[in-house]
């Protein structure tokens, strides 16, 4: 199963706390949601990150909350190294006994005046992670968890919103019947894929069908299924020397004219352009093996 660009729906379940350390050539997730609130902090390169339609642009030294069940898409269209930090809802419903997770309103361009030193303040503490990957002393998770708890109880103290001023998110029955359609097109998106079929292998109208999928996801269900084509063969074209063609028929795309024009507005370029990205280097010059390193408790 091609599970890859959906690590957020499947591998972070059950995890409490997740810090991870990335670096890339470029990216592209296409819209999905999780259960974790996501931080994501920019130490180089940069990232535009669409959060419920309305789309943020980080640059080094920024980070961005994106919140339980919110649905987004990041793209990296250069060489960049980010700070992930995952933390379950669960996890923190146990320091909460009696209130429910609020939202986190925290990006650069809704901060207030009273706001900005704590974002800031945050800022500089994202940055206290970078040489514990370099260094990775003895207990290092102790310490990236640590310092994960400390920004967590920062955001929660000064960037909290609760629900009866903020929109409850979805039933769990839709997130559950969402998930369940993510997965069959994680399976299946190198295959033609026609409205009739899944519609009717979920047992549901195909009328319907179109309308919950858009309501839930943003966009309709077959711009979604070519967005993970795209996210696929953009991996394959910058980790690969592949020839283009053999990449872009073996995660389905049949139609070359949609799929150039789809590519060029996604990434601005062209598959051959976009695969003599350079690579990135590290602030401070340094490069080390904990590039990939995931600490995951």
């Amino acid at each position: 199963m091609k599970q890859a660009i959906y690590r957020h729906l499947f591998d972070l379940e059950g995890k409490n706390i997740a810090v991870n350390f990335r670096d890339n050539r470029g990216s592209y997730v296409p819209s999905h949601w999780h259960p974790a609130i996501e931080l994501l902090y920019i130490l180089n390169g940069s990232a535009d990150i669409t959060i419920n339609g309305k789309k943020h642009t980080l640059i080094p030294g920024e980070f961005i909350v994106i919140n339980s069940n919110d649905i987004h898409e990041t793209q990296c269209a250069q060489a960049y190294f980010e700070i992930c930090i995952h933390i379950s809802k669960e996890f923190l419903e146990t320091y909460m006994p009696n209130s429910q997770v609020p939202r986190l309103l925290c990006n650069r361009d809704s901060l207030t005046k009273e706001q900005l030193p704590h974002y800031l303040a945050l800022c500089q503490k994202f940055k206290e992670l970078v040489p514990i990957f370099i260094q990775q002393p003895l207990a290092m998770d102790l310490a990236s968890e640590a310092i994960a708890m400390k920004i967590m109880f920062e955001l929660l103290n000064h960037f909290a919103v609760y629900p009866s001023t903020e929109k409850i998110p979805d039933t769990a029955k839709n997130q559950n019947r969402l998930k369940e359609i993510i997965v069959y097109i994680a399976e299946h998106y190198a295959q033609p894929i026609s409205l009739e079929e899944i519609s009717a292998y979920f047992g549901l109208n195909r009328e319907y069908f179109c309308r919950f999928f858009k309501q839930q996801m943003g966009v309709n269900f077959s711009r979604h299924v070519n967005q993970v084509r795209l996210a696929h063969i953009y991996h394959d074209v910058i980790n690969t020397q592949d020839p283009i063609m053999e990449i872009i028929e073996r995660h389905g795309f049949t139609n070359y004219k949609l799929f150039r024009r789809m590519f060029g507005e996604q990434f601005g370029d062209t598959p051959s352009g976009v695969r003599k990205l350079p690579a990135c280097t590290l602030p401070t010059g340094k490069h080390a093996s904990f590039l990939s390193y995931s600490l995951l408790y």
